[in-house]
């Protein structure tokens, strides 16, 4: 009976050891999406957090604008803060200074030195409408595109996305004026879409060598209006900053002698031709 109760033991042993290296030896369950390629949601959290840690920046650029009428080249220099105000001097490339912007949260102000005029209106947007170039973008828009910042011009989060052969597209609730966005597969915002049914379209492209701690800047922005307007931005030089610049480096005064034309009210008026 002892001898018959041992085997039995050593019988149970034996079997235990063998389900023991049965089950090390079966093959482990892999983590969902693991090998699969970078996923939009990672993207997308990537793309909102650049950018979060400039507060100011300054932009050297040429901007080529074409239209059906007329093409124009000119040199811009772009400054602010990007919560407001910001500054916009476009000159030509002689150095003769054509228009000079600012926009806060009251509106925006533009002073054309050779026409000895300055336009105001609350909307930058809508004052840019009614000097004939009907831009989607303010200068808050623009400046968030040129360094990066897309979260302060997209919706927290996007409603629905889908992959495609070179990124991911994600479009947004039609509260938001962008209704899509592309990002390719490293995370590169390189294509906007509006709303309409003849929407306006930034492409993004010539990206800056990345930096740690910097968001995907790109160095050519080609904007299209609804209305075959081409705006053209070439960045030369882009310089980011945590803390804000002094408000009297932002400030714009028009001269004493210029005629104030208030674009949100009615009348006529001479728009400045674009050298």
């Amino acid at each position: 009976m002892i001898r018959s109760a041992a085997n039995a033991w050593r019988a149970l042993l034996l079997a235990a050891l063998c389900l023991a290296a049965l089950s090390g030896c079966a093959p482990k369950p892999t983590a969902t999406g693991a090998g699969e390629g970078p996923q939009p949601q990672a993207l997308w959290a990537q793309l909102m957090a650049g950018g979060a840690q400039a507060k100011s920046f300054t932009l050297t650029a040429s901007l080529s604008l074409q239209s059906s009428k007329k093409s124009a080249r000119l040199l811009a220099r772009f400054w602010g803060n990007l919560d407001r105000p910001l500054r916009l001097d476009l000159s030509t490339g002689m150095g003769q200074v054509f228009s000079m912007w600012r926009e806060d949260a009251q509106g925006w102000l533009a002073v054309y030195p050779s026409a000895n005029q300055a336009f105001t209106h609350t909307s930058t947007k809508a004052a840019l409408s009614r000097l004939g170039m009907p831009f989607p973008f303010g200068m808050k828009e623009l400046a968030a595109v040129s360094v990066g910042s897309f979260g302060l011009i997209l919706p927290p989060n996007y409603s629905s996305v889908k992959k495609i052969p070179n990124g991911f597209v994600y479009s947004f609730p039609a509260s938001s004026p962008v209704a899509a966005l592309t990002l390719d597969f490293e995370g590169k915002p390189i294509h906007l879409t509006g709303r309409g049914v003849e929407p306006w379209n930034v492409e993004l492209a010539d990206f800056a060598p990345s930096q740690a701690g910097r968001p995907p800047m790109a160095q050519l922005i080609t904007l299209t209006t609804p209305g075959g307007v081409q705006a053209v931005l070439r960045v030369k030089k882009l310089e980011l900053s945590a803390e804000p610049m002094p408000l009297q480096s932002l400030e714009l005064t028009p001269p004493p002698q210029a005629r104030h034309i208030p674009l949100d009210r009615e009348g006529d008026f001479q728009t400045p031709d674009i050298p």
